[in-house]
């Protein structure tokens, strides 16, 4: 995923922010996940290559109820991209939140990285511990490329909806993540397939 170049630069860390390590990332089946795919008629290596080009304002962008992203700053040395490397993430609301890329895999066949969110400026996510997503492009034969999208929220147990456990979880997914959440995700594939497919 490209980074803005230049307009990425004029964002600056809002006053009082801190940089913190990301919290304990437990197991995704404790968490309320959504996911999403796409079949793109090309092959991985006209994706990938669309997708590298791809700035994160594109990718992201506010639906009905969401925000999108409308700016970057990087929080650590060369760039976002690598396990380790960390951003912050501007929305289109005039909140933050920041992202750390987990695990990375790039091969002639796969590519595809998960990384963690946290730090939500928001008060509507006061009940998010954090969230685990991932983005996965597979071969799918010679010409054709699978994009899927993976996001999981872990809530905050002592919160609601968090404190009613399991329940909190699906209470979450049929709010938002089947909801407005669905929706923003769709988007993004889709913009990654008419990218990719018109090249």
């Amino acid at each position: 995923m490209a980074t803005d170049g230049p307009m990425s630069q004029t964002f600056q860390p809002p006053p009082g922010f801190v940089d913190t390590p990301h919290p304990p990332i437990g197991p995704v089946s404790g968490m309320a996940t959504r996911v999403e795919e796409v079949v793109i008629e090309r092959p991985l290596a006209q994706v990938l290559a669309a997708v590298d080009a791809m700035p994160l304002t594109e990718l992201v962008q506010a639906t009905a109820g969401l925000p999108g992203v409308i700016g970057e700053h990087d929080l650590t040395a060369g760039g976002y991209g690598q396990p380790g490397s960390r951003h912050l993430v501007f929305l289109s609301d005039g909140t933050t939140i920041t992202e750390q890329i987990v695990d990375y895999e790039r091969t002639a066949a796969l590519y595809r990285f998960s990384y963690v969110v946290w730090n939500y400026s928001t008060p509507a996510a006061r009940p998010i511990h954090y969230a685990l997503a991932e983005f996965r492009y597979a071969a799918d034969g010679p010409d054709r490329t699978r994009a899927r999208w993976s996001y999981s929220f872990a809530l905050r147990r002592n919160r609601f909806p968090g404190l009613l456990g399991g329940l909190g979880n699906r209470l979450l997914k049929a709010a938002l993540l089947d909801g407005a959440y669905a929706k923003l995700m769709q988007g993004g594939l889709q913009r990654v397939k008419a990218r990719a497919e018109a090249a």
